[in-house]
């Protein structure tokens, strides 16, 4: 009677449990999310993330799936790396999340506004010839054709201005856009040093998405992809499931 009761609130408890992979699974194949199997029947070793696709249409993706547990034990062990490596190598850190050095970062900024302000400059500068150009067609100054011909040098000009300024803008944006995503995402990363538990806040505050792909069997065993990208794109981390390493623990647990 007394395991009975025990069973039944475990029941109730895990019914209740929120899952901190919601919405945030995707499937590498089909690109469709992966939905939690979870029932009463079900431990939590069995538990697990599958393909929705193949859920609806099996034509439409593979039957393959993740066990909830396996995948929390891997995002746990992420994260934890990824709080060490910022915490002991912070600088080398926005290194590679920045896809290159500070310094060359900063460089590129400054000689990108520099030539967007050097373009803006021309681009008046013509609208200026332009108007005197004109003024002198009509008084008499110049004639049609060389006024056509002068004008056309200058409209193509300004064109082709107008495509750079619009090119450097974009980069510049992009640039200040992903430094102020790294240091947002380091500001959210320095609260911790390691964690034992993933809870749904963890995972929205430094996670974008996890692409789980097909296991591989070639090799006797099952082994699976898996990829974290963290929030901002900031980086991507890329880890292997081997299925005789869970056993192991599951064994040994």
């Amino acid at each position: 009677m007394v395991q009975e009761l025990r069973k039944n609130k475990r029941k109730i408890q895990k019914c209740g449990e929120i899952n901190p992979f919601s919405g945030m699974v995707y499937c590498a194949d089909c690109g469709a999310k992966m939905y939690l199997c979870r029932s009463k029947s079900l431990s939590n070793e069995q538990e697990h993330l599958k393909c929705s696709a193949y859920a609806k249409d099996v034509n439409d993706c593979s039957a393959h799936y993740i066990r909830t547990s396996v995948l929390t034990k891997i995002v746990i062990s992420e994260l934890n790396k990824l709080f060490e490596t910022v915490h002991t190598s912070e600088d080398e850190f926005i290194k590679v999340a920045m896809e290159n050095s500070i310094q060359s970062q900063e460089s590129e900024l400054k000689k990108a506004k520099k030539l967007v302000k050097q373009y803006e400059k021309r681009v008046a500068e013509l609208d200026k010839l332009f108007t005197r150009l004109y003024e002198d067609n009509v008084s008499g100054k110049i004639s049609d054709e060389r006024f056509e011909m002068m004008s056309k040098g200058y409209e193509d000009e300004q064109a082709e201005l107008k495509i750079k300024i619009s090119e450097l803008s974009s980069v510049i944006e992009v640039k200040e856009q992903k430094s102020a995503d790294t240091s947002q995402f380091l500001e959210i990363v320095r609260k911790y040093t390691e964690i034992t538990e993933l809870s749904p806040e963890i995972m929205h505050e430094l996670i974008e998405r996890i692409v789980v792909h097909a296991p591989d069997k070639s090799s006797g065993h099952r082994v699976q992809q898996i990829d974290i990208y963290y929030r901002f794109n900031i980086a991507v981390s890329t880890t292997i499931a081997d299925r005789r390493e869970y056993d192991k623990k599951r064994k040994a647990a």
